[in-house]
């Protein structure tokens, strides 16, 4: 892949996952790691009784269409029931989104074994988003929320490429892992030389993996990596890993993420 079709990708992919609704007074927290602030969505079950009995997932552009999507479906009354004990939190970017989506869900290289920090300020920083969502995001929820300590991540597009990131951390956080049209094809395809490391020195991974895509998402390189990375995860066969993978036949890019918010919100063990 040339250097432009990267970055015309890069944008393409910024610009499908538009559009923020302009909300006004949704809270917000700030990040010391990400040095910026970000919007919750906070939205909590019927009949919430403010116990320790609740799981929680985390779903990523909490102000673009993915948010949209998932606030519609979580309040219907057909999954009212599968998720009368989580509590939904969104998070959204306050700034340009376009900028900061790629600074917050692409992860820095690897090269020969070894991370390598982005020198640039919008690109690559994956590694302090994650900071943000497990040193200071996950605690000021558990002193606002009671929960069990369950925690899912929910992406779609770069965010579903930091699904896969956020996996092959040393330590799982989370319990599901839901990757909607990953863009694993950044940076180069670079992502799978971190699957090579990480996967070098670690062979369990307790953890489910929800990984869809879209048969019509072959001009932007989602539907080929997405294959190439069911068969790197097939032949490594991580111990524990439930590994789910789903081509949505006809969809799109953003076609892909109400099909599978359909089905994960129903059959997902939060």
């Amino acid at each position: 892949m040339t250097k432009s079709i990267q970055w015309y990708l890069i944008v393409l992919l910024a610009l499908c996952s538009c559009s923020n609704p302009g909300k006004t007074d949704i809270p917000t927290i700030h990040s010391e790691f990400v040095n910026d602030d970000f919007e919750l969505y906070i939205d909590l079950p019927p009949r919430y009784s403010a116990d320790s009995s609740y799981a929680v997932a985390f779903y990523m552009d909490a102000n673009l269409k993915l948010g949209s999507q998932l606030r519609a479906q979580i309040r219907l009354k057909e999954n009212t029931q599968n998720l009368g004990k989580v509590i939904f939190v969104g998070i959204g970017h306050t700034g340009n989104y376009r900028h900061q989506r790629r600074r917050d869900f692409i992860p820095p290289n690897v090269e020969n074994g070894r991370v390598v920090q982005s020198k640039a300020v919008n690109f690559g920083h994956a590694d302090a988003f994650y900071s943000f969502l497990t040193k200071e995001l996950i605690p000021h929820i558990n002193r606002q929320y009671p929960n069990n300590g369950s925690y899912s991540y929910i992406g779609h597009s770069f965010s579903g490429l930091f699904a896969f990131y956020a996996m092959l951390q040393p330590e799982l956080v989370f319990k599901n892992h839901i990757a909607m049209s990953p863009s694993l094809w950044v940076n180069y395809n670079n992502f799978f030389e971190m699957e090579e490391a990480f996967g070098n020195d670690k062979t369990n991974m307790e953890t489910y993996l929800y990984h869809a895509c879209g048969t019509a998402e072959w001009a932007n390189k989602v539907r080929s990596t997405s294959r190439k990375m069911k068969a790197v995860l097939n032949e490594r066969a991580y111990k524990g890993l439930n590994y789910e993978y789903v081509e949505h036949a006809g969809k799109g890019h953003n076609g892909v993420v109400p099909v599978s918010l359909e089905y994960v919100l129903k059959n997902v063990d939060f």
